[in-house]
Formats: structure tokens, C-alpha cells, sequence
């Protein structure tokens, strides 16, 4: 636009700020496994997850789950092979489903703000057909938002939808805070299943050999019917950090949780702990691939 100012110093200024907060986030996301992130990324990536959880009032559990997607470009290149996690949410370890599950994504449509996917779950002996679709961008040069919704339907249950709307914020080159707000609404849910999560991020050590990061969080969940109530105000810590190699990553997540499973119950204070153990199998984290090169140079 002829009537536009020359670019300066204002403008680089402004595009380095941005692209550098995006780049804080992105990096989260890919460190912590984010499952809204894993859908997206560009190839193949599976994360198998070996989870010890224990509770005051439940005891210790054991779980190995697998979770992320496979591409099959002899089919499509649009089209992905998807393991646990389907719905792209980011689930505390009380809210993850203990049964397998596999869907297919096809990407219909993507630029450089927003995705439209077609889905099909299955689990439980059940097909979950629907769509998903994602819009993303800058709110300032520190800020980002990204908002997922996502329609489906399933057999027995009828119709639901998932909205989830993440902001983030980055305080400065390692910390950024993100605002999540998730709501589930269906035939069959307890009116609208809501969550909100407050997390601090922040990342130590990002150029070193292992880096480590940690999210403060708090987070309340609730229902609004039959009755209107919180079911569980939640703080807690992760903290995640590579071992031994860069696709084995060891977290801890210990949290304390007010907890009332029902209106008509008393709330209770409990104490947990999880463990988890994941392997990334993920090309970009080979061992083998470094020392090809090595040797091809």
C-alpha cells in the first residue's frame, strides 16, 4: 500500500517481539506433550506413557497408555492414524479415561490461522464420528490465543461439543502463563462439564543438553446440572525433565485436590502423586540419525 509508512525499526521490532512469544509457547507445548500441539505437528509421533498415580483415598495405580498419531501417506498425507487423546484436550490425570482408544483424522483444510479436520473415534465398542476445527493467532506481541471446537457424535450417547480456548502470555524469554477454559456439553453430560486451569510455565536450562520446565497450576472444575456446583478445586506442580536421552522424559506430578465427588457429600483434602515414565518415538529425537550424519560427513 503505496499510503503505508516504509517499514522500520518499529516493525522488525515489532515481528522479532511476536515471533519470539509464538516460539516460547511452541516449545512448551512440544516439551510438556501437549495433545492439542502432537495433532498438528508435521509428522509421525507417538508418546508411550508408563503412569504410576496414587491418592489418599484410592490408592496407587499402574497404566501404560500410547498416545499421539501415525501418518499414512500410501492412503492420503491428509489423513492420520490417531491413538488415545483424540479430542486434543488437555486433561488433568483424574480426568483421563483409562480404556484405549484409536480414531482417524483427515485434515480438510488448513492455513495459516485456523484448521477444519474430519474425525472418527472409536471406543468402547463405540464409533465417534464428527469434525474439529481450530483457529489460532497473536492477540499483542506477547500474547497468543488458540480455540478449538470440536462437534461429535457417539453411539448411545447422541450428540456433544468440546470448546477449548487457551491464552497465553509470555512474561519473558523462558516463563509464559496460559488461561485455559474447556466446556463439554451433550445429550447425556451433566449439563455443561466445564474446567478452567491457571498454569505458570517456565523452562530452565533451554539450551542445555537435558533442559527441564516446570507449570504451576491451579485448576477448578464443575458442573451445571442436575445441580450447579464445583466438583473439585485443584493446585499442582509438573515438572518434566529429559533423562539419559532426548526422547525418554521423566514427570512428577504431585497436587492437592479439594474434592467434593457429589452435591450431597462433604469436601475433602487429598493428596496425590504422579509418576510418569514417557518415551517420545519421534523422528526428530533419533540417537541413530545424528551419528548417520556424523558418518555421512
Amino acid at each position: 500500500d503505496p499510503e503505508e509508512p516504509p517499514i522500520n525499526w518499529v516493525d522488525t521490532s515489532h515481528a522479532y517481539a511476536t515471533n519470539q512469544a509464538q516460539a516460547l509457547t511452541e516449545w512448551m507445548d512440544d516439551f510438556f506433550g501437549d495433545p492439542n500441539y502432537d495433532l498438528e505437528k508435521a509428522e509421525s509421533l507417538l508418546r508411550l506413557e508408563l503412569v504410576s498415580d496414587w491418592e489418599e483415598d484410592d490408592g496407587s495405580d499402574f497404566k501404560i497408555r500410547l498416545r499421539g498419531k501415525v501418518q499414512l501417506p500410501k492412503i492420503s498425507r491428509r489423513l492420520n492414524l490417531v491413538f488415545a487423546g483424540e479430542d486434543g484436550q488437555e486433561l488433568d490425570e483424574e480426568e483421563q479415561q483409562d480404556e484405549d482408544r484409536i480414531g482417524l483424522q483427515y485434515e480438510v483444510r488448513e492455513s495459516d490461522r485456523g484448521r477444519f479436520d474430519l474425525t472418527l473415534g472409536f471406543a468402547s465398542g463405540n464409533f465417534r464420528p464428527g469434525v474439529r476445527y481450530r483457529l489460532q493467532d497473536n492477540i499483542s506481541e506477547t500474547a497468543t490465543y488458540r480455540f478449538t471446537q470440536r462437534f461429535q457424535y457417539e453411539d448411545g450417547d447422541g450428540f456433544y461439543s468440546t470448546s477449548l480456548m487457551e491464552n497465553n502470555w509470555a512474561l519473558d524469554e523462558d516463563s509464559v502463563v496460559r488461561w485455559s477454559n474447556r466446556a463439554k456439553y451433550g445429550e447425556h453430560t451433566d449439563g455443561v462439564e466445564w474446567r478452567t486451569r491457571l498454569a505458570l510455565r517456565e523452562r530452565y536450562n533451554a539450551d542445555s543438553k537435558r533442559p527441564m520446565a516446570v507449570s504451576y497450576y491451579g485448576t477448578i472444575k464443575g458442573v451445571t446440572r442436575p445441580n450447579n456446583y464445583v466438583k473439585n478445586y485443584r493446585l499442582g506442580a509438573v515438572i518434566r525433565r529429559q533423562i539419559y536421552r532426548d526422547f525418554l522424559f521423566l514427570e512428577l506430578e504431585p497436587a492437592l485436590n479439594y474434592r467434593r465427588r457429589n452435591l450431597d457429600e462433604d469436601r475433602e483434602l487429598i493428596w496425590g502423586m504422579v509418576i510418569r515414565l514417557e518415551i517420545a518415538l519421534e523422528r526428530d529425537l533419533r540417537r541413530i540419525r545424528d551419528r548417520d550424519n556424523q558418518v555421512e560427513g
